[in-house]
């Protein structure tokens, strides 16, 4: 065999070779990787009505409602409960369950990214900020607002998704 022979089967071992690498991926990444990312958002009211929005550090769009991501093998119920807890130093706490405490009010989806965020409501109104002590996560959240549907509607800095689903709340849409 010559030297151009053992070149050109080389190359075919090789290119062989990764094809079957690439397949494996594309196998393991269809099988195990999530296809989605799974967050939890709590809509909080107050005695007059008005939304509770955190400005988030390091945002393009910083206003949003409490809450973040899940992972695995995290429950929403749990995730929601670890989020209010971390970013308002806030643990709801009363009698009975997780479901008799929240509702589940509906999902938001992103355009951009495969992401499914998971609203719930804590059910009846909720003590401001200032008056029930909670403490923001200082490296993640810059300030705690209370705001109405009006107030909502003229923010910047919201993402739309989150400012059409409060306003449809709001105003009973």
């Amino acid at each position: 065999m010559t030297y151009t022979q053992q070149r050109r089967q080389g190359k075919s071992l090789r290119s062989v070779l990764t094809r079957v690498r690439l397949s494996i991926v594309r196998l393991w990444l269809r099988s195990f990787a999530p296809r989605w990312t799974v967050g939890v958002l709590c809509l909080l009211r107050d005695e007059t009505g008005r939304v509770c929005l955190l400005r988030h550090k390091g945002r393009l769009k910083p206003w949003g409602m409490p809450g973040g991501l899940i992972g695995w093998p995290e429950s929403p119920e749990a995730g929601l409960l670890r989020e209010l807890t971390e970013e308002l130093g806030w643990t709801p706490v009363g009698e009975g369950s997780f479901s008799q405490r929240f509702r589940l009010r509906g999902s938001l989806h992103s355009d951009k990214f495969p992401l499914i965020d998971i609203v719930f409501e804590v059910l009846g109104p909720v003590l401001s900020c200032e008056s029930a002590g909670w403490k923001r996560q200082i490296t993640e959240i810059d300030e705690i607002g209370w705001f109405s549907a009006d107030e909502i509607e003229a923010l910047e800095g919201i993402l739309e998704r989150h400012r059409n689903f409060l306003l449809g709340v709001l105003r009973g849409n």
